[in-house]
């Protein structure tokens, strides 16, 4: 199990917006309030002024990748996104040639 200490929750599903902890088991939330450090925990995280939410989606993004690879790339972009917390990007049509299947995407 993983605990997540300290981090302000934002769940506009929930409407959760709180500093709370978080209990991850086998990869989902098993639990979400106030607990202490122990020995059970397999790591803790301290979110202590970080913001801990759903993965965030883009819808609008330029990665440029083909065709202009010298303003982004689709690994830098992507690499990028993730540590932003955005856990899907959907690519503008403006590649040459307009990646729109998986054969121009793995090139």
């Amino acid at each position: 199990m993983i605990l997540i200490k300290d981090g302000r929750v934002i769940d506009p599903h929930s409407g959760i917006d709180e500093v709370i902890d978080l209990i991850i088991d086998n990869g989902k939330i098993a639990g979400m309030g106030k607990y202490a450090k122990s020995d059970e925990y397999e790591r803790v995280i301290d979110a202590k002024g970080k913001i801990v939410a759903p993965g965030l989606v883009d819808v609008h993004v330029h990665f440029r990748d083909p065709g202009f690879e010298y303003k982004e790339d689709i690994e830098t972009g992507a690499k990028a996104a993730a540590k932003g917390g955005f856990t899907t990007v959907v690519l503008m049509a403006n590649t040459k040639p307009i990646v729109d299947n998986e054969e121009t995407l793995t090139y």
